[in-house]
């Protein structure tokens, strides 16, 4: 064997040692935590996903319900943009919901997302220039029988603050 054939051989050898080293585990450890992570003993559950209390036909009542409502603020809206003051552009709101039970009842946090801009007055069919926040038109509401009755008149909130009682 020559001695290029032996450097060749060698090189070899290191190189898949040094792919092995790469592809083993590096503790046994990580594969317990992982293990661990679908038991019951912490908060997380296994399982399906909660059902959805709200049938289509609810759902669709409820987003109904909130155009209805939220007619007053994009008028509002509207007014603010034409006086080129701030506003947010409720028109393209991206809606979502969060139903949860009280008191063997039906509560919907109903939510209309939009970004703000600022209106520019000589151009009142323009949208304006982003300011860069968004803001949350948030209702309140709870199922009566087949009806959505106001639990608190709705508010706005910055979507960052939302954003952050979520987390907490």
């Amino acid at each position: 064997m020559t001695e290029r054939t032996g450097v060749t051989i060698v090189a070899i050898v290191a190189a898949g040692l040094f792919i092995g080293a790469l592809m083993r585990p590096s503790s046994a450890a990580a594969i317990e935590v992982k293990n661990d992570l679908y038991t019951k003993h912490g908060k997380m559950e296994s399982g399906p996903a909660p059902r959805n209390p709200l049938t289509p036909a609810l759902r669709k009542q409820l987003a109904e319900t909130v155009s209805y409502e939220s007619e007053k603020y994009l008028d509002e809206e509207s007014v603010k943009k034409s006086e080129g003051k701030l506003y947010v552009d409720i028109e393209h709101a991206k809606f979502s919901y969060v139903p949860m039970m009280k008191n063997g009842k039906v509560d919907v946090l109903a939510k209309l997302e939009a970004p703000e801009y600022r209106g520019v007055k000589e151009d009142p069919h323009s949208r304006g220039r982003a300011t860069g926040k968004r803001k949350v038109l948030i209702f309140n509401y709870r199922l009566d029988g087949n009806k959505w009755t106001e639990v608190e008149p709705p508010k706005w909130e910055d979507a960052t603050q939302t954003a952050a009682a979520k987390k907490k």
